[in-house]
């Protein structure tokens, strides 16, 4: 499931406004949100006042059920602290496992990959490469 709400956003120019911004997507049942990442308009906002466009970084979960990944999206602001990060990334990891019927939990646990990524290009990029992959070995 993705999750979304709308939230108080300050631009630069002072001005205070309500905008959608995802937190989570499962781009296995919303494709469009893969796209949405991949061209960098997910969390992208508009200020009504000035008219300027401007991402917003949060905390933001990436989640591809068929390519059984789990990817965190942390502000590049907080890479300092990637300990901290990989370390709550990890916590919730157990947590979700632990809820899960054992069937399940061993399918998390053997096949899921677990990443903790830095700013929204870090997944534009990471994303781009697995498509060059693909592409590469598909014309093999």
């Amino acid at each position: 499931m993705s999750t979304g709400s709308n939230v108080d956003i300050t631009c630069e120019c002072g001005h205070h406004f309500k905008g959608w911004l995802w937190q989570s997507a499962n781009v296995t049942a919303s494709p469009d949100l893969r796209g949405k990442i991949l061209r960098g308009q997910l969390n992208l906002v508009t200020c009504p006042s000035c008219d300027r466009r401007f991402y917003v970084e949060i905390p933001f979960l990436y989640h591809d059920m068929a390519a059984r990944e789990w990817i965190w999206v942390y502000p590049l602001q907080q890479e300092q602290q990637g300990g901290d990060a990989r370390e709550k990334v990890q916590e919730m990891w157990e947590q979700l496992k632990s809820s899960l019927p054992d069937d399940a939990r061993r399918v998390f646990e053997e096949e899921y990959r677990v990443l903790v990524l830095f700013g929204m290009d870090a997944l534009v990029y990471y994303l781009q490469g697995k498509q060059l992959k693909e592409s590469e070995s598909l014309s093999n």
